[in-house]
């Protein structure tokens, strides 16, 4: 699998391996695949977390919706950071991708973040780099990160703005 025997990650992939039966596994590799990994992009996914096999696939799901159908997320990119699968939506993952699509709306961020340079940094991290950095620019700014306004575009070229402060994202 090309696993070094000396990192952490592998003794995370051992765990994994050994706690899960085979038709799980399978399972999980199917329900990767249902959102357009091939087996060597969800290889590389458990190569880099191997616990995103241990992930619920409702949690899988919910996520995979958001990112994918939602933002219009390419699935291979949350392939590469499957960490992002762990974090809670409602909590973190929609709250910052507001803030980036707001920065971005207005000029200030580029289109072409990928998700681990928002999702992944510590709440201290985001604050400084995408919201305190620009609240004298977008004064709004703070507002949309705690969930007093929602304001998330969907699709990544999309120009029509979706109001989610009410929106269930799994009905």
């Amino acid at each position: 699998m090309g696993f070094d025997p000396s990192k952490t990650v592998f003794v995370q992939a051992i765990h994994v391996v050994l706690s899960m039966s085979k038709p799980m596994l399978d399972s999980k590799l199917e329900l990767y695949k249902r959102w357009g990994w091939s087996e060597n992009v969800a290889l590389l996914a458990f190569k880099r977390q191997p616990n995103c096999m241990l992930i619920s696939e409702d949690k899988i799901t919910k996520a995979m919706d958001f990112l994918v159908n939602k933002l219009g997320w390419p699935s291979a990119d949350i392939a590469r950071s499957p960490s992002v699968l762990f974090l809670s939506l409602e909590k973190r993952i929609i709250p910052r991708c507001s803030v980036i699509q707001l920065l971005q709306a207005k000029g200030l961020l580029k289109n072409d973040l990928s998700l681990s340079t928002f999702i992944l940094p510590s709440e201290r991290c985001f604050l400084e780099k995408f919201v305190i950095k620009f609240q004298d620019k977008v004064p709004q700014l703070w507002n949309v990160y705690r969930c007093k306004t929602y304001h998330l575009e969907v699709g990544r070229q999309s120009k029509k703005l979706l109001q989610i402060a009410h929106m269930s994202f799994w009905d």
